[in-house]
């Protein structure tokens, strides 16, 4: 399980460096600060997803020499898990992307259509974009530098650069097409209409047995089953969205049909 009062980010890197008898290196440093800032340094720990630590992997923040630079940030993943700071272990979701020479990987499909977030999301996704851009910059640098070799023929940092340089590029586009076209949620003030919305959250009470369960609704982007986060698009989302308290809900499973009340709604 894991811990009732999960530290941030940032608290778990500081403790997590204190712990290390042997020093590692100072790019190792580096990849895991900007790990941290990638996912919210102020974000707990146990809020922390599979698929955030995927995107990071597949975002080539960590260049060409993805063995050596992410070995500390899978050691760090290992240490939340083993201090029972997260239930389940995200290291295995920590894998860099394989590519192919001369090709340069979309790794965020796109899309223009609009996404309601929450204000928690929309400055997660705001604050990779920064990150993004700031890569951006030394990426060509490090292009300028491999092409000082003449001989472009072996140039393999050349290459892994440029691969690198794609890779970034595209997930600022991504990233800025979301933000141009997304909307913040906010709830509304009406406690006489307290529907159910985007970054609310509901308890339910089941007609059955009356067992209670307590989810938030978030766009699928933040969606976090292991800590009761549920994308508005899951069926349990979709019949949740628009409800007000009180109200029943009726949810189809491949078992049959659960049958729900809205008990209280928050935010």
């Amino acid at each position: 399980m894991a811990d009732d009062q999960s530290p941030s980010l940032a608290q778990a890197l500081t403790l997590f460096l204190s712990d290390r008898k042997a020093k590692s290196s100072r790019d190792g440093h580096q990849e895991l600060t900007r790990f941290i800032q990638w996912c919210g340094r102020d974000r707990t720990v146990d809020r922390l997803t599979p698929s955030e630590v995927a995107s990071y992997s597949e975002s080539g923040l960590w260049g060409s020499n993805s063995a050596t630079q992410l070995k500390l940030v899978k050691s760090f993943l290992t240490y939340l898990k083993d201090k029972g700071h997260v239930e389940m272990s995200l290291a295995p979701s920590l894998r860099a992307s394989k590519s192919k020479k001369g090709a340069h990987r979309v790794h965020f499909k796109s899309s223009q259509e609009q996404a309601e977030l929450s204000q928690e999301g929309y400055d997660n996704l705001q604050a990779r974009l920064e990150i993004l851009k700031g890569e951006r910059v030394k990426i060509v640098g490090d292009i300028q530098r491999a092409m000082a070799d003449k001989d472009f023929r072996e140039n393999a940092p050349l290459d892994a650069a440029k691969e690198r340089q794609g890779m970034i590029e595209s997930g600022i586009k991504e990233l800025e097409s979301i933000l141009s076209n997304a909307v913040v949620s906010s709830p509304t003030s009406d406690s006489n209409e307290k529907r159910v919305r985007l970054g609310a959250s509901v308890t339910l009470r089941d007609l059955a047995n009356g067992k209670k369960t307590a989810y938030t609704v978030v766009n699928s982007r933040e969606a976090n089953p292991t800590t009761g986060k549920i994308s508005s698009a899951s069926p349990v989302g979709k019949a949740l969205l628009d409800k007000l308290p009180g109200e029943e809900v009726e949810i189809a499973v491949p078992k049959g049909t659960l049958r729900y009340v809205i008990e209280t709604i928050d935010g």
